[in-house]
């Protein structure tokens, strides 16, 4: 029984610490997605030379994207951009989430351990996951989870 709470604990650290996508999106080539922004939206505009500058949206036409980046007007040309995103902040809640899964996950398959090798409480078991998954949620909120930024445009 010992054995198997332990075998489950590293099982369920295992399964939470390897993510992988559901699915992989392809960014889109169509430049009247840019044009269709409201005006204020908050972008991300990397450039064929690799700058990146971000700022709020003004206007786009067919040949060039206009925009606001601290406090200075911007004008590219749209054969000079790479790639256009909506600026969208770190997810803390999915950080957050994450980050108890993975601490509780650690915690408990330890706590697991420590019970399989003596005659402890079960207490010993749950005691450290529910701490880890405290200190985990904590690390994961304050660290945040990539990003969600969403690629409209992406030059063929």
């Amino acid at each position: 029984m010992r054995n198997r709470l332990f075998a489950l604990g590293l099982a369920l650290l295992l399964a939470l610490s390897t993510t992988a996508p559901a699915f992989a999106a392809t960014p889109a080539a169509d430049w009247s997605a840019v044009q269709a922004l409201s005006p204020g939206t908050k972008i991300i505009v990397r450039t064929k030379d690799g700058d990146r500058l971000t700022g709020r949206f003004d206007s786009a036409t067919d040949l060039v994207i206009n925009f606001t980046d601290d406090g200075k007007k911007v004008s590219l040309a749209r054969d000079s951009i790479r790639l256009v995103q909506l600026n969208r902040s770190k997810s803390r809640l999915n950080g957050a989430l994450l980050g108890a899964a993975i601490g509780g996950g650690a915690a408990l398959a330890i706590g697991g351990w420590a019970y399989s090798q003596g005659d402890f409480h079960p207490s010993v078991v749950y005691g450290p996951g529910l701490l880890g998954a405290g200190i985990g949620a904590g690390i994961g909120g304050a660290l945040g989870k990539g990003n969600k930024n969403e690629t409209i445009y992406e030059a063929p």
